[in-house]
């Protein structure tokens, strides 16, 4: 299963919502920022995804309403995906967490991996390594799971060999194109042409309302970044936060025997007494339990790996299963563990929390974040009056906060370049009488929580038409290219029914060249649906045309005398892709079936 997910990740990343190393292993990663009482955007089995969960995940970036309402719902159904592989026992085992990290280019130094530009990278990223590895094995089970789903969606060898086949059908294929350039020295356009043109178009003369704005940003982000802690307050805030910020994980394996919710009473007894069996195998034999696992165990995520679920803490598994776990001493085995899924035989291989140094950086960057944040709330009422009551300058409010004053290139009521004052209430506050006609600074701005801009206009041009004289040029220009391309598509089209007719047209074409849907020539797939469209034989030719960008393109078509064969390993490929893509699809049904098992909550 892992081979299969390997192999397809991009197939994995793509159907999951989740595109990309930043937010897959980087960052956005709901609950590990949540904090009691901190509001939530949305909220899946109990696990909160809050707008610091959005900052990471996007770099702290600002983000558009709609960017941030797609990224909100790839939290979600990240969500919920590791709350299906906690209840499936879904794991990525240290081996597999190990190899994947060894092949990220990021880390490596002359293409191998090197541990000191592991670390450099992470630390540059204030991720310790106990993080990046954390989310990385998170990343890992979600393509497990999402792999186990895509293998049941394969098709059948017959239909993957039959859509092969017809990618493969070759044709012996001659074009001629009628270009517009061929008639445009036989296209007049008047001064008459290009005014009438000019009033019945004059929407599409019009220049909307623009500004362009100075603007200031005061950030409670950029605030921490200029802080230091001190070191005997990051000591002491871990000593009395240690069980959050350093909770005992338990490594554990197990050997499963399946009796589910379907399951009569009779098959879980039976499944039971079997678990019994193996338990009293394993107090005669103890070291014996990898082996067992391998040959005995029901989990098909474990099994091969000798039952091992890695490191895992509380709110992991199943309350049955965790309960079980975290009473164990290591090296202990359980007694027989019922949970909805079956009877587990759980051994502890290891017992582990983070040491200070590991959750130091974290530690550092939170203490950070709530002097900032008391900074940042002293300064919002400071910095709003500034801006309010001298509204003639963002100078007051830059000075007093040691701001840089940033100037914008021209943005309209509907968008703007830059990302910060393309947010909907920046624009709609600028255009504003107050601000637009009064030349007053804005009102402190809320982009997200931490974050406020103030912005003033710096130069402003009202909406207007161009006039016929600046246009009409531009006008001619293009009557004259529409007109030549409409003489193009008229003679194309009348050369087609001709030939169709069998009647003989005098055309230059060009040399005929063999060609495939999988070999197509540098054609478009336009073309090519065009060209395979048509009955073919291959003593005698068919017709078809279409129009293009270009102007309209003639095609003679006959089936090829020689097909090139395909070789083995090509055909393998494609039915290997086609194979991918009917998978694609039945994770896709998976995902959409999994929002409505796990309960998903919204403020």
């Amino acid at each position: 299963m892992f081979e299969f997910v390997h192999n397809n990740r991009t197939l994995v990343a793509v159907a999951l919502g989740l595109v990309g190393l930043g937010l897959l292993v980087g960052g956005g990663v709901a609950g590990y920022s949540a904090s009691v009482g901190e509001p939530y955007l949305a909220k899946v089995n109990g696990v909160k995804i809050t707008e610091r969960d959005l900052a990471m995940a996007s770099n702290g970036e600002p983000l558009a309403d709609v960017a941030k309402a797609k990224l909100l719902q790839e939290l979600v159904q990240r969500q919920v995906l590791l709350s299906e592989a906690g209840s499936r026992h879904v794991v990525a085992s240290d081996a597999q967490l190990r190899d994947q990290i060894m092949t990220i280019d990021a880390f490596k130094e002359n293409g191998k991996f090197s541990v000191d530009r592991y670390k450099d990278l992470l630390a540059a990223r204030q991720m310790t390594v106990e993080q990046f590895e954390s989310r990385m094995r998170e990343d890992l089970r979600l393509q497990l799971l999402a792999g186990a789903v895509g293998i049941s969606g394969f098709g059948s060898q017959l239909a993957a060999d039959r859509v092969v086949n017809a990618l493969a059908e070759s044709r012996e294929v001659a074009g001629f194109q009628f270009l517009p350039a061929a008639y445009a020295g036989q296209i007049n356009v008047s001064d008459a042409d290009v005014k009438k043109y000019y009033e019945t178009n004059q929407r599409e003369f019009s220049l909307p309302e623009r500004v362009k704005v100075s603007y200031v940003v005061l950030s409670r982000d950029e605030m921490a970044a200029g802080l230091t802690v001190d070191a005997e307050k990051v000591k002491a805030f871990y000593e009395s936060n240690k069980k959050e910020l350093a909770p005992e994980e338990r490594r554990v394996r197990h050997i499963l025997i399946s009796a589910d919710a379907k399951a009569t009473a009779e098959q879980r007894a039976t499944a039971k007494k079997t678990a019994e069996t193996l338990l009293g195998q394993l107090k005669q034999n103890p070291a014996s339990f990898s082996e067992l696992a391998k040959q005995k165990s029901q989990d098909p995520g474990s099994a091969t790996q000798g039952g091992e679920l890695g490191y895992f803490g509380r709110g992991a598994m199943v309350k049955p299963f965790e309960e079980a776990a975290f009473k164990l001493a290591k090296g202990e085995i359980s007694g027989v563990v019922e949970t909805e899924y079956g009877y587990h035989i759980l051994m502890v291989d290891d017992i582990r929390s983070k040491s200070f140094d590991d959750v130091k950086p974290v530690v550092e960057q939170r203490l950070k974040q709530e002097m900032a944040q008391k900074r940042f709330e002293q300064a919002r009422d400071e910095f709003s009056d500034l801006v309010y009551q001298q509204a003639d300058s963002l100078k007051p409010a830059a000075d007093a906060f040691k701001l840089t004053a940033r100037e914008s290139d021209w943005l309209t009521k509907d968008a703007a370049t830059d990302a910060m004052l393309n947010e909907a209430k920046v624009r709609e506050a600028l255009f504003t009488d107050d601000v637009l006609n009064k030349k007053h600074n804005t009102e402190a701005i809320e982009l997200k929580p931490g974050t406020l801009l103030a912005a003033r206009v710096v130069q402003h041009e009202p909406a207007k038409v161009q006039t016929l004289a600046e246009v009409s040029g531009k006008i001619a220009e293009q009557l004259k290219t529409d007109r030549a391309k409409a003489k193009a598509l008229e003679e194309g089209k009348k050369a087609l029914a001709a030939l169709q007719k069998g009647e003989v047209v005098s055309l230059s074409w060009q040399p005929a060249k063999t060609l495939s849907r999988l070999q197509p020539q540098g054609l478009a797939k336009p073309d090519l649906n065009a060209i395979f469209s048509v009955a073919a034989k291959e003593k005698a030719s068919a017709y078809t045309g279409l129009e293009s960008p270009a102007g309209y393109t003639l095609y003679k078509v006959a089936v090829a005398s020689v097909s090139t064969p395909m070789e083995p390993a090509m055909r393998e490929g494609l039915v290997d892709s086609i194979n991918s893509a009917n998978a694609q699809m039945e994770l896709a049904s998976y995902l959409q079936k999994l929002r409505g098992l796990h309960k998903v909550e919204r403020p």
